[in-house]
């Protein structure tokens, strides 16, 4: 099974603020067949259901907050249905709630509690790592307390790539060691370290051939694009990334 390949529509933020229709039509014809939102740029209107309609593009998963998963489990449901969203996910914990190892058993228990409620509604509940999660509580990571006290039944990882290495691991390596538990993956990329300024997927550091050969091989269903600063125009560099990740697939 090849993944499916989605774009963060985060990544063209100042694109949709300008020409909110002409940037989700432009999405399209570069090629994109699915996207991924972050909830927070009036992406789930009429007007984007009638681009949805239009472009014949689709939605790969919906980014909530922690509180809305907690306190409002069937709208998050009722909302990945309407929108044929395949998984929800979060992207952020505040910094007071994560600054203990205890704190990140408190996490992992929230965790499993809104995997297990999304469940009943048949939808995943994935969690988009951004790089603090690599702090050490006494010897033992953030992410590696987190991961051995979640529900594999209920919770999967969404690692980025760049967050992933400027959180001072190896993208590669910490895809191997969580490969089993990996639902979706942001494919992100940067020049070198330490400055780490993002370029387009497959032309900085990240070892992408191999990151995409786990992805090939565990099967994993989402690849999903994501850029935030820029050499070039955003549409240009999410164009130039999907080619890139075509031509690394077809390479394998």
């Amino acid at each position: 099974m090849q993944p499916k390949i989605g774009l963060q529509l985060y990544t063209l933020r100042d694109d949709l603020k300008a020409d909110f229709a002409g940037t989700i039509r432009a999405v399209a014809q570069m090629g994109y067949a699915y996207i991924e939102t972050t909830g927070f740029m009036g992406e789930h209107s009429p007007v984007m259901a009638q681009l949805l309609r239009e472009t014949g593009l689709k939605i790969a998963g919906l980014g909530f907050d922690l509180n809305t998963l907690e306190n409002e489990p069937q709208q998050v449901i009722d909302a990945c249905r309407e929108w044929n969203g395949h998984y929800a996910v979060t992207f952020w914990i505040d910094e007071g709630q994560r600054q203990s190892a205890d704190d990140w058993k408190r996490i992992a228990e929230r965790f499993n509690r809104i995997g297990e409620s999304l469940a009943v509604g048949n939808v995943p509940f994935l969690y988009h790592v951004h790089g603090y999660e690599f702090t050490e509580y006494d010897g033992a990571r953030g992410i590696d307390i987190l991961m051995a006290n979640t529900d594999p039944r209920y919770f999967y990882l969404e690692p980025d790539t760049y967050w992933v290495e400027y959180g001072g691991a190896n993208a590669v390596e910490f895809c191997q060691q969580y490969a089993d538990r990996i639902r979706a993956l942001h494919l992100k990329d940067y020049i070198s370290k330490p400055e780490m300024h993002d370029v387009e997927v497959g032309e900085g550091a990240i070892d992408m051939p191999a990151i995409l050969r786990l992805a090939v091989q565990h099967q994993w269903e989402w690849l999903i694009v994501e850029q935030e600063r820029y050499h070039r125009p955003p549409i240009e560099a999410a164009a130039r990334c999907l080619q890139n990740i075509q031509r690394m697939l077809q390479n394998l």
